[in-house]
């Protein structure tokens, strides 16, 4: 059967029965009513009109969920649920979503705000779209609602997993102002270390020479007559064992006591630097607080770094020691630690893994698909039409009478 649901299969059909009703005694006051002159609508303030448009983005549409063809009360208020649930994942998740996208557009200055604002509503705009896509299941369109299903899902998904990292930016800025904190002294120790030469090739041969030596020094017998000698070369006379070597030119010195030399001149900068700073990190250790140590003892990288606050300057930093720090926490099960982050983390997941299913029940029921079918639709018409035809043949029994 061809569908009816062109206009020029429709028209004829609506057009008989407005005209059944406007002739119906019964129905002269709608027909009255009708009649009037309407007034005009008043236009909407724009502070009204920004209203409308921001609750369209942040608020999943009920009536978006289903057809028009037939709607049973059963299917607008599970619609209606639906609707609500797919709006508080969607506002969690942007809540939660909102300072990673914040940190992340920080750098830009002024326009941080203005970036967020946009990106947080076309994100909330995506979903609620993939929402309705989802839910709008017609026979015609089942691979146009699975793509919406596996667009909401991915969405859902990724907004889940990154709600933690969220919270703890929005909550936890002094945690992570102290692991940086901590991390920037661990690189000044690395670079400390640094300093350790390993490749002077003067020590380096000295110190291979003395060895051998010493090595054949131990494998000779105590009655051995070379072994005196042996000794002298390394380590000068025994009458020298209390001597002050220090005016001795380096190159006349015994060999193992060359070593020493070399190695005290070789690493003279590095144990300067590393006495300073293991007198550094004892202050550190009575301090207890590694922002106020840096701050303290570290001003260029403090100023680098942090605001005169002590909050990160830079955004992308921020967000990367929230992933950080979060994961660390995570894996080594310190969920006492994570609290609040945490709960958003479950809370993301709970009601965006609920809202997904919801969203794919709906879209599988049997009066969600009458509601799009055109089947239903042309039932529904051909009934009116009986209608309006018993209508009229009552009428005109009664009038022959």
């Amino acid at each position: 059967m061809e569908p009816l649901n062109s206009d020029s299969k429709h028209l004829p059909i609506v057009k008989n029965l407005i005209s059944s009703i406007e002739e119906d005694p019964k129905y002269q006051h709608l027909v009255k009513q009708a009649n009037e002159p309407l007034k005009p609508r008043e236009k909407p303030a724009k502070l009204q009109e920004v209203a409308n448009f921001i609750k369209g983005l942040v608020i999943a549409d009920s009536e978006d969920l289903h057809g028009k063809v037939f709607v049973s009360n059963n299917l607008k208020k599970d619609a209606k649920i639906t609707a609500t649930s797919v709006t508080v994942s969607s506002f969690l998740d942007a809540f939660s979503n909102y300072p990673i996208l914040f940190y992340s557009f920080k750098d830009t200055g002024v326009l941080a705000i203005p970036l967020t604002l946009i990106t947080t509503a076309l994100i909330l705009k995506f979903t609620n779209e993939t929402a309705t896509s989802a839910a709008a299941r017609k026979p015609q369109g089942k691979g146009w609602s699975n793509i919406g299903i596996i667009g909401f899902s991915l969405m859902s998904v990724l907004q889940s997993l990154v709600a933690g990292v969220g919270a703890e930016l929005l909550l936890n800025q002094s945690g992570l102002s102290q692991l940086k904190s901590q991390l920037l002294i661990e690189q000044t120790t690395q670079r400390v270390e640094a300093l350790k030469p390993v490749d002077n090739p003067l020590y380096q041969d000295a110190q291979k020479k003395c060895a051998g030596k010493e090595k054949e020094l131990n494998q000779l017998d105590k009655d051995d007559p070379r072994r005196d000698s042996l000794y002298v070369l390394l380590y000068g006379t025994f009458d020298q064992r209390n001597a002050n070597w220090s005016n001795i030119p380096t190159e006349e010195l015994p060999l193992c006591r060359r070593v020493d030399r070399l190695g005290k001149e070789v690493y003279q900068d590095y144990e300067t630097a590393k006495k300073n700073w293991e007198k550094l990190l004892t202050i550190r250790v009575s301090m207890g607080n590694d922002l106020a140590f840096v701050k303290k003892n570290m001003d260029a990288s403090y100023t680098q770094h942090f605001t005169p606050s002590g909050e990160l300057l830079s955004g992308i930093e921020a967000t990367r020691l929230a992933i950080l720090n979060f994961q660390q926490k995570f894996a080594r099960g310190d969920f006492a630690g994570l609290g609040f982050s945490l709960f958003f983390l479950l809370l993301s997941i709970i009601t965006s893994a609920i809202a997904c299913f919801m969203i794919i029940a709906l879209s599988r029921r049997e009066d969600t698909a009458k509601s799009f079918s055109e089947t239903v639709e042309i039932h529904r018409d051909m009934w009116l039409e009986n209608r309006r035809k018993e209508l009229m043949a009552e009428k005109d029994h009664s009038s022959n009478k």
